[in-house]
């Protein structure tokens, strides 16, 4: 093929995934899609609000805090940029096309073109029925699993043929860069990143391969600074690195460790109802990879690979299950559809090769059950998802929403702050937060106390002019409310969404 047809098309296949990514998000994202105006979602609409703002001026952490990585608020302050609410899709789109590719390119390490073709869109298939609202930090994090887990599969692929060769300190490059980006994200979205890099380090130790271990350490810490640096140096200008290191990793710690996962499942009903689709529905991929990577060990217990998936699915299985059940947990298993489907027929083929067809019979027997159980299940996706049944039933929400703000004067809108409330209240009402914790304060402060006494000392220190409030639970607050504040509103109850009174300060 000359080179002008190789150009022509590489821009159709740019074209076409690019196309497929925003079908899809128009479709599944509903809290950024213009096919469900209004509806900003819970997660999502806390992202939007730091990036509108973000965009008009304020910094994250220091203005508006959440405990997230600064890098979903900066695609989202992109989104408002450019086109508001809906311009989000404009990153979601790259971002999703960019997945799919590398989906590709990972099962094309095992597969032949159709077959690598048919993996990516088994893996989108599985992301339909684990997008929840959309614009969620593991969407952003698939394209950097799925090139890492390609360049890292297709250096173990090639220890077959030259065990000694070292591992490329570029790659390592994109395994640093991938990490930093996913720690702005959400740091545990990197678990197979992790996993991978871990094996091949090991791998490379074992070989006593000492400089290439030092330049790949190198090419990844560089890497790493690469994309992390720029947001260091921005909140280090803003007075706000302190604020970003605890709100993207400090409060985290705090998070996962107030987290019992007994408790949880004890006290939900409906946690423990869907426990066993969490393990055997949306944990298939990583059982699957698990089961594919013990038949790789046992075929050829020498090579890395068959070690980093069992590392890889034994973490992602701990990571998942052990958590909070949220569909949009498990997204970040989809790179694990493209591997293991190339795994299984990598075992069929180099079995067949070999004389030896029973390891990789099994291999296609499971990759083929995992697949008709996929395909079984994707008719029920929109019971999986709490997301595709809200946004319907935000016309009230944002109508009412509309009501309240209208009753504050026009040089008092820049003095509101709600109190347990949801974000989408913000953007319903087109104003800006009065205080930099804007959501839910007591949810977020049960992780750490120390922060609910900031809550509380700011609230009387600085009070806003006028409070919207749901159900206030801290004994300070509620005395201040009643003392320093008068109702005028009665509670506006809407349907999923609980109720909201509005306040006026008493000064």
């Amino acid at each position: 093929m000359s080179s002008s047809k190789k150009r022509w098309a590489c821009a159709a296949i740019a074209v076409g995934l690019l196309g497929v990514s925003a079908a899809f998000l128009l479709r599944f994202s509903y809290s950024t899609s213009f096919l469900w105006p209004g509806y900003c979602g819970y997660d999502s609409a806390i992202f939007q609000t730091i990036g509108k703002y973000w965009a008009q001026g304020s910094v994250p952490y220091r203005d508006l805090f959440d405990h997230k990585g600064p890098l979903i608020f900066f695609i989202d302050m992109l989104g408002y940029w450019l086109h508001g609410r809906a311009g989000i899709l404009v990153p979601q789109t790259v971002s999703l096309a960019a997945a799919l590719f590398f989906f590709y390119k990972l099962g094309r390490v095992y597969l032949p073109r159709p077959g690598a073709a048919f993996a990516a869109g088994a893996a989108l298939v599985y992301l339909a029925r684990t997008f929840d609202e959309g614009n969620m930090t593991e969407e952003y994090a698939l394209p950097f699993i799925a090139a890492s887990l390609w360049l890292a599969a297709s250096w173990c692929e090639r220890r077959k043929n030259d065990p000694d060769a070292p591992h490329p300190w570029r790659y390592a490059a994109v395994y640093g860069l991938s990490f930093g980006a996913i720690l702005l994200l959400r740091v545990t979205s990197a678990v197979s990143i992790c996993c991978f890099v871990l094996a091949i380090a090991l791998y490379t130790l074992f070989k006593r391969q000492w400089a290439a271990l030092g330049k790949n350490a190198a090419a990844f810490l560089g890497g790493f600074a690469a994309v992390t640096a720029p947001f260091c140096v921005y909140f280090a200008l803003h007075g706000a690195l302190g604020q970003m290191v605890y709100g993207t990793i400090g409060y985290n710690l705090l998070y996962a460790a107030e987290f019992s996962l007994t408790d949880y499942y004890g006290g939900s009903p409906w946690a423990s109802a869907t426990f066993r689709r969490t393990v055997f529905d949306f944990g298939a991929p990583a059982l699957l990879l698990a089961a594919l990577a013990l038949l790789c060990i046992l075929r050829a217990p020498r090579r890395p690979l068959g070690w980093a998936a069992l590392l890889t699915a034994g973490l992602n299985m701990y990571l998942l299950f052990s958590n909070r059940p949220y569909l949009h947990y498990f997204m970040i298993a989809a790179p694990l559809v493209p591997l293991a489907l190339g795994m299984a027929w990598k075992l069929w083929t180099e079995g067949k090769a070999a004389g030896k067809r029973a390891a990789g019979r099994l291999a296609l027997v499971l990759a083929g059950a995992y697949l008709v159980s996929l395909a079984a299940r994707l008719p029920g996706w929109q019971r999986d998802s709490f997301m595709a049944r809200w946004p319907g039933e935000t016309a009230d929400y944002n109508n009412i929403a509309r009501s309240m703000a209208a009753v504050i004067p026009a040089d008092e809108r820049d003095s509101v702050l709600a109190w347990e409330v949801d974000a989408q209240w913000y953007l319903a009402a087109d104003i800006r937060p009065a205080q930099n914790y804007f959501i839910h304060q007591e949810w977020q402060s049960a992780a750490d106390p120390e922060m609910a006494a900031e809550q509380a000392q700011r609230l009387a220190a600085d009070p806003p002019a006028w409070l919207v409030v749901g159900n206030v639970t801290n004994a300070e607050v509620a005395d201040l409310i009643a003392r320093e504040y008068t109702a005028v509103s009665g509670w506006a109850e809407f349907y999923e969404f609980s109720g909201y009174t509005l306040y006026r300060h008493n000064g």
